[in-house]
């Protein structure tokens, strides 16, 4: 009998001979569970266990800062101390337990992390700030990048990516998506640079592009890279939209990047990927299509997608190669498992509000909780 979801079902094969069982992925959800020190805690591992268990076939960890200069939150993961990547080692550990790959996100919030945190300015291209970030940190300020701070920062990335690898990672992603730093290089509104890494196409991706290489050298060629790639800023003309983005996704096929993950928005638009709208649903699925098109690896994306049914006919019509989901698995952990085996009655749905966002900027909150996880449910505050 043919099965209901032969397409998510199937499974797909990443350069680096890392074979996933399907094509469904828990795409990086900064949930904040690390400590202070930005290490694994037991409560992220639980977390993660419980998401690697429901079925799908690889998980992200969100949000590893590769800088000790680059914070959001003081509970965020981090990865450029030894300490810190030694407590990657139970993660894995648990990982290869349940058979199911996990990556590490490897991320520099740039002009969209916090002075709260760290005490100096952030980083940004050309100094334009993140208006959303300057209401939160009342101590935000930002600074231009000179050419010795590019070159820190593909460092700090390659360092980081050496620590995920030495203590036991197979791939990591780059989160060159929504604002952050990477990602605001490629984008004409946050980089007006008149250097190498600014102006064209090729100019504005080629941090990213150093970075990729770096990380491969440093680590052999045997780390897998994967990219979460943002295709448009959602600001127009003004901003990165994905039609500008044909060279940069071939020049990555070609440094060794193995899978690309779409997404969209940026700080200042990131309400319009929180909140569904079938408008900005059809939207993301033509944008990666656009990118597919150019594309010489797998290419998948996360956003709007609520169940397996949904999942199944993107990849049965073409749209992806892969499927992400965060809330709907941070809603039910089960999710895909209940699917497969009938229970879809059982499922506890998300409910595309975004509260679970908001608690992450909630000093009331010690975590990001949800509306309908048992697990976890956001508690009533008086």
């Amino acid at each position: 009998m043919m099965p209901r979801y032969p397409h998510v079902l199937e499974p797909l094969q990443l350069a680096g001979g890392l074979e996933l069982r399907n094509r469904l992925f828990f795409a990086s959800m900064g949930v904040d569970l690390a400590d202070h020190s930005g290490c694994v805690t037991p409560a992220m591992i639980e977390f993660y266990q419980g998401i690697m268990e429901g079925g799908c076939s690889m998980a992200f960890l969100c949000n590893a800062t590769v800088s000790p200069q680059s914070r959001l939150q003081s509970t965020g993961l981090g990865l450029f101390e030894q300490q810190q990547g030694e407590s990657l080692k139970a993660m894995f550990a648990m990982a290869e337990q349940v058979n199911t790959p996990v990556g590490v996100q490897l991320q520099h919030y740039g002009g969209q992390g916090t002075t709260t945190h760290t005490g100096i300015a952030v980083l940004t291209p050309s100094g334009v700030p993140c208006p959303r970030v300057s209401k939160l940190d009342p101590d935000y300020r930002v600074r231009i990048m000179d050419e010795s701070d590019i070159a820190l920062v593909i460092e700090q990335f390659a360092h980081s990516a050496w620590l995920a690898w030495t203590n036991g990672a197979r791939l990591v992603q780059l989160q060159a998506s929504n604002g952050y730093l990477l990602s605001s290089f490629l984008s004409p509104h946050t980089n007006k640079r008149t250097d190498r890494y600014g102006g064209s196409e090729e100019n504005r991706a080629r941090l990213l592009l150093d970075v990729v290489k770096a990380i491969r050298e440093r680590t052999q060629g045997q780390l897998i890279v994967t990219i979460r790639l943002g295709i448009d800023d959602r600001l127009g003309a003004e901003g990165l939209q994905y039609p500008d983005l044909k060279e940069t996704v071939q020049a990555l096929c070609q440094a060794g990047v193995a899978a690309l993950e779409c997404s969209m928005c940026m700080g200042a638009t990131f309400g319009q990927l929180i909140v569904h709208s079938e408008t900005m649903d059809h939207y993301l699925q033509a944008g990666v299509r656009a990118i597919k098109s150019v594309s010489t690896v797998p290419v998948g994306y996360a956003g709007f997608i609520e169940g397996l049914d949904k999942a199944e006919q993107l990849l049965a019509d073409g749209v992806c190669d892969w499927v992400g989901m965060s809330r709907a698995l941070f809603a039910d952990n089960d999710l895909i498992n209940k699917t497969l085996q009938g229970r879809s009655a059982d499922i506890h749905k998300c409910r595309w509000d975004s509260q679970c966002f908001s608690d992450k900027s909630n000093p009331r909150l010690d975590r990001v909780y949800c509306c309908v996880n048992p697990k976890y449910l956001r508690p009533a505050l008086a």
